[in-house]
């Protein structure tokens, strides 16, 4: 038993504060206890043996030799009370350590919620401000208003300088085009000046690209009639709310596949046999027609059922959908002569929302020139849109015939 509390006593005397460095400061993982150790029943014998057993250092006299633990059926119980206080001792620094951090974090809250304070107050004064001038946020507002609007009045502004730049060329072509034919003889009317067309054909083309950007807008706005068979086309004009064009509106569904519908619509509206094909000029002529043809409908309305018409048509591949934007001045002959048509057209061919077939939209706007239908007494009006109604047929039936090729392909790929 002396030698298990020699053994002790020199533990604890390597254990004491003047010694640190031999203390093993990793925290233990169980929470134990802290015991008080002189309260063992052994802590008396281990008094007594450190007041006779003084440390003896220098040359006072020999060193004596460390006491070797006493191994018998005491030993484990010895060693398991010798881990139980080197564990308290542990635990205490690890909880003298967490106290510590638990200070530096209180002041680091402290800190930041005086930060926090002086912004939020900050931002309350700035409230403050505003509620006790009202006057100046409502002047803000106003600011922003009007910058908005000035912005939108001078966007509106050079569109409309650019719109009528375009119509004051157009009027000058026209002009020159209506001089032309004066001085020429009747049988060569038809027949005009390869420069003055080709500024007509320019001036045309010039509005294709704003009326494609346009497109959106435009078709948003428009109620198109479905027809209640696929592959059929119709045209009805009819005036707008404000009586200042005739406007047409057709859909109908084509049950092909996009690359053929788009391939058959391509040649059905960029090649016209009938009329004469304008190539000076032309940008980008794989997707851009320029015509000038005649039609004569004087067997079936009269002498003077003759029109001229100069089209010129761009054709616009995006990734879902074609359109196609065409602009027509239409002419009248003979008795008609003085009566003009101007004429925008929009063909949208996209796919259905099923994505089964393709839809084929078309809209029309017709201005009229030199002549008015709200005058009850125009009968020379009257029968030019008559012979504008039997072009419109015709337009009509190329697209029809575009439908019928397309079915007879279609035939005769499945009989192969």
């Amino acid at each position: 038993m002396d030698t298990a509390n020699a053994a002790l006593a020199e533990f604890l005397f390597e254990c004491s504060p003047s010694t640190p460095d031999s203390i093993d400061m990793a925290p233990s993982r169980d929470l134990i206890i802290e015991p008080d150790i002189f309260s063992l029943p052994w802590s008396n014998s281990t008094s007594q043996m450190c007041q006779t057993s003084p440390i003896r250092s220098g040359n006072a006299g020999p060193t004596p030799r460390r006491a070797q633990p006493w191994v018998g059926n005491e030993s484990t119980e010895q060693r398991y009370e010798i881990r139980i206080a080197q564990a308290a001792i542990r635990q205490k620094r690890y909880h003298l350590k967490t106290k510590e951090e638990r200070k530096m974090l209180k002041r680091q809250v402290t800190e930041l919620s005086a930060v926090l304070g002086k912004l939020q107050g900050s931002q309350a004064r700035t409230y403050a401000i505003i509620a006790r001038n009202p006057a100046l946020a409502a002047w803000r507002a106003t600011a922003i208003h009007q910058k908005a609007r000035r912005i939108e009045s001078e966007t509106k502004q050079v569109q409309l300088r650019a719109f009528v730049a375009r119509q004051s060329m157009q009027i000058r072509s026209m002009n020159g085009l209506l001089q032309q034919c004066r001085v020429h003889d009747p049988v060569a009317l038809l027949e005009l000046h390869s420069s003055s067309m080709a500024m007509l054909f320019k001036t045309l083309m010039q509005e294709l690209d704003p009326l494609h950007a346009m497109t959106n807008k435009i078709t948003a706005g428009v109620d198109f009639k479905l027809s209640s068979l696929p592959m059929q086309f119709a045209m009805s004009r009819h005036w707008n709310r404000d009586m200042t064009f005739l406007e047409s509106s057709h859909a109908t569904i084509v049950p092909f596949g996009f690359d053929d519908t788009c391939h058959a619509l391509s040649d059905a509206l960029l090649t016209n046999p009938r009329g004469q094909i304008c190539y000076d000029g032309i940008m980008d002529p794989e997707n851009t027609r320029a015509f000038k043809y005649h039609l004569d409908f004087s067997q079936e309305l009269g002498d003077s059922a003759a029109l001229v018409k100069h089209t010129v048509m761009r054709r616009y591949v995006e990734p879902d959908r074609v359109v196609f934007v065409s602009r027509t001045l239409a002419e009248g002959q003979q008795d008609f002569k003085g009566m003009y048509t101007n004429e925008t057209t929009w063909h949208v061919l996209r796919r259905s929302t099923d994505d089964s077939a393709m839809v084929l939209e078309t809209y029309t706007r017709l201005m009229l020139v030199g002549f008015s239908l709200t005058s009850q007494t125009d009968a020379r009006g009257d029968e030019f849109m008559k012979v504008l109604a039997r072009a419109d047929e015709d337009e009509v039936s190329n697209i029809m015939v575009m439908f019928e090729r397309m079915l007879l392909d279609e035939t005769r790929r499945i009989c192969l």
